[in-house]
């Protein structure tokens, strides 16, 4: 029985050895997300450039101490049963360019909008890999890349994105991408927040927290011609 055991530990640590050498070398590759719970939205055949516009505008009240961390408000475009619905043809704001230098992510947080590019760049100065892939509401792996490379990737869908490398395990950021451009970033002690702009019609306005600690919001808002949508945004827990 004792030989047979002994056999089993040897090929058992020989088959191992392989993952436990690129371990080591620091290439460990494991994560392999797909896209699973990203919100759809599709564009439809209208432009927000040539729609009539409103504003919607309010107040963040908080039940308990809010924590210093960014949360923002958005709208999505519903019909008029409350499905949503096309979110319209928009501007799309500039590449965001994440820096990796340090085995930082650089920006660590931002808001993106559908349909934004970003570019992810291994700027190391010494001869260091990365990897990067995402988890939350959308996910994917772009797998890994060396020192003056760079990886790039087109969020058509929104939600939440938590970003990591597989490489340095201390190594994140958190993004979140608005389904359209009607939204505001609420940080610091800021209450109030404005989103001009917005093309008329039925939306809902929900919120999204880096840090959740309260539940989050999903009120109806209609927008009207030159009018503004004066509202109170209460976050309880």
């Amino acid at each position: 029985m004792s030989r047979w055991f002994t056999l089993f530990a040897l090929l058992t640590a020989v088959a191992a050895l392989p993952l436990l050498l690129v371990s080591v070398r620091g290439e460990r590759h494991v994560p392999k997300p797909v896209w699973v719970k990203s919100a759809k939205a599709q564009s439809g055949d209208w432009k927000w450039s040539s729609a009539s516009t409103g504003t919607v505008k309010g107040k963040v009240s908080f039940s308990a101490k809010r924590p210093n961390q960014p949360m923002v408000v958005y709208l999505v475009k519903v019909d008029d049963a409350g499905k949503v619905t096309t979110q319209g043809q928009h501007a799309v704001p500039a590449e965001l360019k994440v820096s990796q230098k340090g085995a930082k992510f650089d920006p660590g947080f931002a808001v993106l909008t559908r349909g934004q590019d970003v570019t992810f760049e291994n700027d190391e100065e010494k001869e260091i890999s990365h990897n990067v892939y995402f988890l939350g509401d959308i996910e994917l792996d772009l797998g890994i890349f060396e020192q003056g490379a760079a990886a790039s990737h087109t969020f058509e869908d929104y939600g939440e994105v938590s970003v990591h490398c597989s490489i340095h395990k201390r190594m994140d950021a958190k993004f979140f991408v608005a389904p359209n451009p009607a939204y505001a970033l609420i940080e610091g002690d800021a209450e109030t927040f404005e989103i001009k702009g917005v093309p008329v019609g039925k939306y809902k306005l929900l919120t999204w927290q880096k840090q959740k600690r309260f539940k989050d919001v999903d009120m109806p808002v209609e927008v009207k011609d030159g009018a503004i949508a004066d509202l109170k945004v209460e976050m309880t827990r």
